[in-house]
């Protein structure tokens, strides 16, 4: 039990000594360091975002997780992340898309970074494997000072859709997003 317990300890001091860099951090970093958000700049998108489009009516949730990012396999690090959930409603009360249950590794829209040029702006990308792998980007900017009102562009980035697709031959395909909306803080 001993032993146990001094591996346990060494492996929290060794987390513990984990470099920590800014949010805004562009380059390379050291294996399993964390880009932390020091400034708390993800705080205010964190939460339920409402809005509505072609008689649809979307409700997004924002959250901040600590993500680990192992696409490099030599140089994996953590990062703080926004992730989104969402769910979609039509006039008629109808639920036609809802991911809300998923676990957080498992959103379908995820963080990348902020732009700050011409303004500030969030960046976030989208993969839905229940769609044909369906992808986009998504740029998040507030418009106000009280940050309670979101402008969202969504970009479809899809590339091919094949036959394995089920909606290969659909006259419609899905859209579960919205390519331009204001959404409103709940």
């Amino acid at each position: 039990m001993k032993k146990i317990l001094i591996i346990i300890s060494i492996h929290l001091i060794l987390l513990s000594c984990a470099q920590v860099y800014p949010l805004n951090t562009n380059t390379d970093v050291p294996t399993d360091a964390y880009i932390k958000d020091l400034n708390n700049e993800l705080i205010p998108y964190e939460g339920t975002w409402k809005g509505t489009w072609d008689n649809k009516t979307i409700f997004i949730y924002l959250k901040k997780i600590k993500k680990y990012l192992d696409h490099r396999e030599n140089n994996p690090y953590y990062k703080d992340i926004l992730i989104g959930k969402f769910k979609v409603i039509d006039s008629n009360g109808q639920v036609l898309f809802d991911n809300t249950n998923l676990s957080d590794n498992d959103a379908k829209i995820e963080g990348t970074r902020f732009f700050s040029i011409p303004y500030k702006k969030y960046s976030l990308f989208y993969l839905d494997p229940d769609i044909c792998n369906s992808t986009g980007d998504i740029l998040i900017k507030f418009l106000n000072n009280a940050s309670t009102q979101l402008d969202w562009k969504f970009s479809d980035t899809t590339d091919i859709i094949d036959s394995s697709c089920q909606y290969y031959n659909a006259n419609q395909f899905p859209q579960p997003l919205p390519k331009e909306i204001i959404l409103t803080k709940q």
